[in-house]
């Protein structure tokens, strides 16, 4: 009886692995443009560049921190964004590990003679060459994973820049809610020290006085309150620019002050939003994958087919031949995986349109807020603020001259100050309805702008 002979492929397969090399850096560019894209800014942490993120940080932040500079600092210092990162190398190395032949198995059988004879000896190197029908598909699968990833690495960064954005419009309004608390107690006093006239004068009771300094003091109170929301906000802000700097050494440059008083259109921004939104892409993205994985799993219902050369010593003879070994699908011919390849390009699919349909609502509640925000602002300080001081300046005067009563300035004083902090709060619901915007519509609010102004 002869020996069975072991199937092989032959040493040519050796020579098809051990020369890929994973190497992410174009990868890591296409993220980059893609957060360019979405935020108007270039700078993006690069794996392995750390010190020059760090000597651009470091640059950033002389000279205080405007709200641009805040974003590329949370571009480059934000450790949530340099982790995600790290996924685009995984998804490169499973690229290359795709288009990687499994390796051969090399057989070897020796004989001894039991009864006396001569040792008998066989060997062959056996490889699947299915594997190389299944190569290219397990190569495009991969590449949409790996753009997949990419895509959402850039949404996530967008919106940590979004977020670095917020907050240092909430910093910048702690900031000015403190300057008008200070302002109110200036308002306050002023109206003290005029009850305290009147009072020499005979025309005010110490109640009234009472009244007047309970209200400087709680206009005190405010002042040390808006102090703690200040430091609280820089702290909020320090953490999404991934800061270990104390609040208080973070200085901001910019006023609180709303954008340009430019209406913006809807059925635009809808269509910006559409073209634009990273996580719109990467769901299209993901639809490509499973239609990726359907393709290979398709491929897989002939799972082995083992070819090679076997060698054979026998006698001081040596035997060198073909063979061929062929799993044949008669049972599992991969129906199982293949259905669920097809369940999932439909649960993909419906994913895309439910995560359009949000887009576009999210689109329509950015606007609706912006468009909110930006009346009330102007609102306040076209007609209300004026108003207010303009009342109040007049109810001080006609009660110095006894015309008016205590009750009517105090009426006009606490709706003066109420009206500044109630403004300084629409101002900044203006300055975040900004990042919500270009969150929404997936690109920076200059382009938004510019586009609706043509």
């Amino acid at each position: 009886m002869k020996p069975r002979k072991a199937p092989t492929f032959g040493l040519l397969l050796l020579a098809l692995s051990g020369c890929a090399t994973v190497d992410p850096a174009a990868d890591y560019e296409r993220a980059r443009e893609a957060v360019a894209a979405a935020t108007g800014e270039t700078d993006l942490y690069q794996p392995g560049a750390e010190e020059a993120a760090q000597a651009r940080v470091a640059e950033l932040l002389q000279d205080g921190l405007t709200a641009r500079e805040a974003v590329q600092v949370c571009l480059l210092n934000n450790r949530d964004i340099q982790t995600a990162l790290f996924e685009i190398g995984l998804a490169r190395a499973d690229v290359v590990q795709a288009g990687l032949l499994s390796n051969p198995s090399l057989d070897v059988l020796v004989r001894f003679p039991i009864d006396g004879g001569q040792t008998l000896t066989e060997g062959g190197l056996v490889h699947n060459l299915v594997e190389l029908w299944h190569v290219p598909a397990r190569e495009r699968h991969a590449e949409s994973e790996l753009t997949r990833t990419v895509l959402a690495l850039a949404h996530d960064a967008a919106n940590l820049a979004a977020q670095a954005k917020s907050a240092y419009a909430s910093a910048l309004a702690t900031r000015e809610a403190e300057s008008v608390a200070e302002q109110n107690i200036a308002t306050a006093r002023t109206f003290l020290d005029l009850t305290l006239e009147r009072q020499a004068a005979g025309a005010a009771t110490e109640v009234e006085v009472n009244v007047a300094r309970s209200g400087l003091l709680e206009e005190e109170v405010l002042v040390r309150l808006s102090r703690y929301e200040d430091f609280e906000a820089k702290r909020q802000l320090a953490l999404v620019l991934g800061l270990a700097h104390a609040p208080g050494d973070i200085e901001l440059v910019d006023l609180l002050v709303g954008p340009p008083d430019v209406p913006l259109v809807l059925e635009h921004l809808l269509t910006r939003a559409r073209e634009h939104r990273l996580d719109l892409r990467t769901a299209e993205q993901e639809v490509d994958v499973a239609r990726r994985a359907l393709e290979l799993e398709r491929r897989l219902f002939l799972r082995s087919v083992e070819a090679g050369v076997s060698v054979e010593s026998s006698d001081g003879d040596l035997e060198l031949g073909p063979t061929v070994q062929l799993q044949v699908p008669i049972f599992d011919q991969n129906q199982a995986q293949i259905a669920k390849a097809e369940f999932r390009v439909a649960q993909a699919e419906r994913g895309l349109e439910g995560l359009a349909a949000m887009a576009a609502q999210q689109v329509r509640g950015a606007l609706a807020r912006y468009s909110l925000a930006r009346e009330t602002v102007r609102l306040y300080e076209e007609e209300l603020l004026p108003l207010r001081q303009a009342s109040l300046d007049l109810a001080r005067e006609a009660f110095a001259e006894g015309k008016t009563g205590f009750l009517t300035v105090l009426e006009a004083q606490n709706k003066l100050l109420s009206a500044r902090r109630v403004h300084v709060e629409h101002v900044e619901s203006l300055m975040q309805s900004i990042p919500d915007l270009e969150a929404a519509c997936g690109l920076p609010f200059p382009l938004l702008v510019e586009h609706d102004a043509e």
